[in-house]
């Protein structure tokens, strides 16, 4: 019961420490982005973008890591280390189409403005 193997069982991901700070990262940039779903983040929203982009980005190599470290251990580790990466990838790609977005929003309104 103590993750290692050694009773037959194994937790998600055992003995690789690095899937587990990778998923986390991952999870918590979907809860960044997950917080435009109610009021609490049109307070601040780059504050969450930024936070989100952050944790997707410290996601990503640390998902890498951990699906190296997994393979030394013989798979542990590897699907949680698989689903951080995929996670991270995907809320990178989610705010950076964010920001061009609003970039392109705030490109327009000044063309709006300008030839008005």
């Amino acid at each position: 019961m103590n993750g290692t193997g050694t009773t037959g069982t194994t937790s998600l991901t055992g003995r690789n420490r690095t899937a587990r700070v990778a998923l986390g990262f991952a999870l918590a940039s979907v809860g960044f982005l997950g917080n435009f779903a109610g009021p609490i983040a049109w307070l601040n929203p780059p504050l969450f973008v930024a936070l989100a982009l952050l944790c997707a980005l410290l996601a990503i190599p640390s998902g890498h890591a951990a699906r190296f470290r997994g393979r030394r251990l013989g798979g542990d580790g590897r699907g949680a280390a698989l689903a951080a990466l995929l996670i991270g990838w995907l809320c990178l790609l989610v705010t950076l189409l964010a920001v061009a977005a609003l970039f392109g929003l705030a490109a327009g309104l000044g063309f709006v403005m300008e030839h008005g």
